[in-house]
């Protein structure tokens, strides 16, 4: 009787098996991702992912062993970028973010290559902009190349776009970020000392071309902002060359000499070091920059 019994237990367990594998085997696979889409599994790659890669030490990032519980959202006032917000900083009152563009570039025997804008929140005055090149392989994200970090006028980032095989992209400079485009030129100027170099010192715009088949970077040219540079009383003598740089910049403005080829920067750098740092420079004559009262 005892063997009768146990009979239906054994059917009934053979039976949930065979049901179990019948659902296994109708599991349907993640879609597959399209070369030249920067997705994974059929969904865009989520910003906390890109995020870890970026701060990565390794520069390595295995897609199919990363978790998150973070929501990734489509940016409302920037079409195309994903964006995932983290809890927010009690001291601060932040919201943390991070945030991508992605730009596709060549695929080549399977590894697809992209070209990233990103933006993140990282306890500054601004928001952080950079570009890093990335191949994906499958699952994996490599960085292959990392630009240099801009916030605000300190080299932000803006104006970003793909051509062929060609990316293009701005960055704002301040004084000091101007002349330092000169190879030509050096300078040993100090920030906020010497000129001014705020989140809103912005003085120009640096245009650059990237090729990703070459992997080499031109300035393409320098666009100053177009309105004279009025000194501040009470703000402007502060920095030890700004009212001279000033005078150069308005006179640039003047006479409508507005974008600027690699050459004529090292011209403007040239002529702010012989008018603005040689010695007795600051004692000749010259027409002072419009002053207004603060």
């Amino acid at each position: 009787m005892a063997h009768l019994k146990a009979r239906p237990m054994v059917i009934l367990m053979s039976a949930a098996l065979v049901a179990a594998g019948a659902l296994g085997g109708c599991k349907s696979k993640p879609p597959a991702d399209v070369p030249g889409e920067f997705t994974y599994h059929g969904a865009a790659i989520h910003p906390a992912a890109v995020s870890a890669l970026y701060h990565s030490s390794t520069g390595q990032l295995d897609l199919a062993a990363f978790k998150t519980d973070l929501q990734a959202r489509q940016w409302e006032d920037q079409p195309d970028w994903w964006v995932t917000d983290y809890a927010e900083d009690p001291v601060s009152g932040r919201s943390p973010f991070f945030a991508y563009t992605a730009f596709a570039g060549p695929v080549t025997g399977g590894t697809e290559l992209y070209v990233l804008s990103v933006t993140f929140n990282s306890e500054q005055p601004a928001d952080v902009d950079n570009i890093v090149l990335l191949q994906k392989k499958g699952s994996w994200l490599s960085l292959v190349r990392v630009w240099g970090e801009g916030s605000a006028c300190n080299g932000g980032i803006l104006n970003q776009r793909l051509e062929n095989d060609n990316f293009f992209y701005s960055r704002e400079l301040t004084p000091i970020d101007l002349l330092d485009l000169a190879r030509d030129t050096h300078f040993d100027l100090t920030a906020n000392q010497d000129l001014e170099a705020t989140s809103e010192s912005c003085f120009a715009t640096a245009n650059y071309v990237y090729s990703l088949t070459q992997d080499s970077e031109t300035l393409s040219s320098v666009r100053l902002y177009g309105e004279p540079v009025q000194d501040e009383k009470g703000v402007t003598e502060r920095y030890k060359s700004q009212s001279c740089f000033n005078r150069i910049f308005n006179d640039y403005v003047a006479r409508g000499q507005t974008v600027l080829t690699a050459k004529d920067v090292e011209d403007f750098a040239a002529r702010f070091k012989s008018d603005c740092l040689t010695p007795g420079a600051r004692e000749k004559p010259a027409a002072p920059a419009p002053t207004i009262d603060k």
